[in-house]
């Protein structure tokens, strides 16, 4: 009687076995789990949980000032302009183009003021306000909460989300001063800040700054509207300590497993130019 050929996992060779047999001695042999996996600590999801809770800060206070009587003089314009100005080509660079881009959008925004002063007077304050907390909610979850570089679709609609929201606002103000002041509040909320607090990520800024941010939210709560500073405190104890712990927490139950049966995939090795195939 013929002893039967050795299975070897080859394909190039004719050998009496289907394509997809393996031996059930080797099938669980090359059994892995939780490959590559990544693992954070508690500090480290506390450090994210920041993000979150510094987008909320700044739109609590953005949406509640509003309701505070302040008087926005000449003066106060021309520094906030100059800030979000510098504030701008700091991201951008200071270039030519970028210094007329800052100009140009600058002046349109001048000369539309008045415009944008009497938007929305045919339109209910209900129907404004419905608006604005709509486009609010939009923008904090939709905003790109990541700490590295890319382009997110949902990122341009959290911005222009928050800009509409501040022309909305704007539009049920009185003064010019306070109609500007608005809006160009809201671009250096919405605009400038974002890119400054990825740089400022993981550093020992960062929870000096997000400290900063609930404290001024908390004071204007107390000052306009004093029933939100429960909720503005229980969010934050939840993206500081309550959501960072859960997720440690469920880190320990993840259980990848890998194994013959993966499929192959190709891999482009760049740096030799060469391809493999393997299976992850």
């Amino acid at each position: 009687m013929k002893k039967k050929e050795k299975f070897q996992k080859v394909l190039y060779r004719p050998q009496p076995y289907p394509d997809n047999h393996t031996e059930e001695k080797l099938f669980l042999k090359s059994l892995k789990r939780n490959k590559n996996l990544k693992t954070y600590s508690f500090l480290e999801c506390v450090d994210q949980g920041q993000l979150p809770l510094q987008q909320l800060s700044c739109t609590v206070s953005f949406f509640l000032l509003h309701f505070m009587d302040i008087k926005v003089t000449d003066s106060m314009i021309y520094t906030m302009s100059l800030i979000t100005m510098i504030g701008y080509l700091a991201i951008a660079g200071f270039t030519v183009h970028e210094v007329r881009t800052v100009i140009l959008f600058g002046g349109f925004l001048f000369g539309l003021s008045p415009i944008i002063q009497t938007l929305s007077r045919s339109i209910s304050d209900d129907t404004i306000y419905a608006m604005v907390s709509i486009c609010l909610f939009t923008n904090f979850f939709l905003h790109d909460y990541s700490i590295t570089k890319g382009d997110y679709m949902s990122k341009c609609v959290s911005l222009n989300a928050a800009i509409f929201a501040a022309v909305c606002l704007a539009s049920r103000l009185d003064d010019l001063n306070n109609v500007l002041g608005t809006i160009i509040i809201a671009i250096l909320t919405y605009g400038i800040i974002p890119p400054v607090r990825k740089k400022m990520a993981g550093s020992k800024v960062m929870p000096i700054w997000t400290m900063l941010l609930l404290v001024g939210s908390i004071y204007i709560s107390y000052v306009s509207v004093p029933i939100v500073i429960v909720p503005l405190v229980i969010s934050a104890v939840a993206c500081l300590i309550i959501v960072p712990a859960f997720f440690v927490h469920l880190q320990k139950q993840k259980d990848n497993i890998y194994g013959p049966w993966d499929e192959a995939v190709l891999t482009d090795l760049v740096s030799t130019g060469s391809r493999d195939i393997s299976a992850e």
